[in-house]
């Protein structure tokens, strides 16, 4: 199959130091994501409109465990808060970062909220066997510098446990700022979320080919719903339960009614056991 990569950003390695985001204008702030090209044959539902995609925007604060990351000062992704010390992102996010500013409590990130936490970290831990070519292993974690203070706004989210079964079937919540629309070329400055239909392994090869594997969880775009720009990194949750992080999008648009892809939480717990204070 064609596996057609693509990172969504605009990354300067020759910042050493911190810069604030607030630099930078709103609209040059880019969503990390991987794009990936199907090997099915599609067909776009012109009836249905670009509006996360297909979702709406989350009751403020109402999803106290997702982080807005800005990497390297110049773009942005998702993620969820695991412990008191840790973050849950995506490698593909956080491979290239020399440092992160790690947001929590947020809805509209492009606003000085009084329930905001701002944290910049340099500890980052991308997985060791992360492949950006077959988008094997697409997790990280950031360390806070200092465990940060719970509250109703910031809060811990449960991870899937090892044991857990494939969830197929099984309704899931995901949440974060990316672009509502292929026509919009910003991510959305309000969290939002979307419900989506967890599918087998074998419905999204039929999409992706051999790029889906054990470690991998999809989504159906059924009815044009699914991540976007913006989206990386954040959580795919069922009932409350992390099962996800999301990695990746179809190659030629967020709207076709193709999968999204996400790392699977319960293939990575003994490696996030390793390398964070998350026990199994």
């Amino acid at each position: 199959m064609k596996l057609c990569v693509y990172f969504l950003a605009i990354l300067s390695s020759s910042l050493a130091l911190p810069s604030p985001v607030q630099e930078l204008a709103w609209e040059d702030i880019k969503g990390e994501n991987v794009y990936i090209e199907p090997i099915s044959n599609y067909t776009v539902d012109a009836s249905v409109g670009g509006r996360v995609i297909g979702g709406m925007t989350v009751t403020p604060n109402s999803v106290p465990y997702q982080v807005a990351i800005y990497i390297n000062g110049r773009s942005f992704c998702g993620g969820s808060l695991i412990s008191r010390n840790f973050v849950l992102t995506a490698a593909h996010c956080t491979v290239s970062a020399s440092f992160v500013e790690l947001i929590f409590g947020a809805h509209n990130v492009q606003a000085a909220e009084s329930t905001q936490v701002r944290v910049t970290s340099m500890n980052i831990i991308n997985h060791g066997q992360y492949n950006p070519s077959t988008l094997l292993n697409d997790v990280a974690l950031v360390r806070i510098p200092s465990a940060i203070s719970l509250n109703a706004n910031i809060q811990i989210v449960a991870l899937a446990p090892a044991t857990a079964g494939t969830y197929a079937g099984s309704v899931a919540r995901l949440t974060g700022w990316g672009r509502i629309s292929d026509a919009i070329d910003v991510i959305s400055p309000t969290l939002g979320g979307v419900n989506l239909n967890i599918i087998t392994n074998s419905v999204c090869a039929s999409s992706f080919g051999n790029i889906i594997q054990s470690s991998t969880i999809c989504t159906s775009g059924a009815g044009i719903v699914g991540a976007c720009n913006g989206d990386s990194g954040g959580p795919l949750t069922v009932n409350g339960i992390q099962v996800g992080v999301t990695s990746f999008v179809a190659y030629r648009g967020c709207e076709l009614g193709l999968p999204s892809g996400f790392a699977r939480v319960s293939a990575f717990r003994s490696w996030i056991a390793a390398n964070s204070d998350v026990s199994l």
